[in-house]
């Protein structure tokens, strides 16, 4: 399971589209708080996250995972519109960044390098 976090609906439901027909499963939540407990609780093979979502942020929740054993390994894709995405990815220790608008095949490429195999 791939956990989307995303606060507009249109783009969740757009990258969740993208990756069904990859063969891929996702979830989606709205906001930092709701994303951190899906993590902990379902451990997803990866996360997409966008940096501007309702309470915690999306640069605390990936500092939050990343310095947590339990998570830190859960690849983590910051999702960001912002101009200096890579150095805010890089500074919360992001696995990588994907800008906003994507390509499709960007987001399956990220997929397929950084999701561990369902079990």
């Amino acid at each position: 399971m791939i956990l989307v976090v995303e606060d507009d609906p249109q783009v969740a439901r757009l990258i969740s589209l993208v990756l069904q027909r990859g063969g891929f499963e996702s979830q989606i939540v709205a906001d930092g708080d709701s994303a951190l407990h899906r993590a902990m609780a379902a451990r997803p093979s990866m996360i997409f996250a966008d940096l501007t979502i309702k309470g915690m942020g999306g640069e605390q929740l990936c500092s939050t995972l990343k310095s947590n054993p339990e998570t830190k390994s859960i690849p983590y894709i910051v999702v960001s519109g912002d101009s200096d995405i890579a150095e805010k990815a890089r500074v919360c220790g992001a696995d990588d960044y994907m800008g906003k608008p994507f390509e499709f095949d960007d987001l399956i490429r990220l997929v397929k390098k950084y999701a561990r195999a369902e079990s």
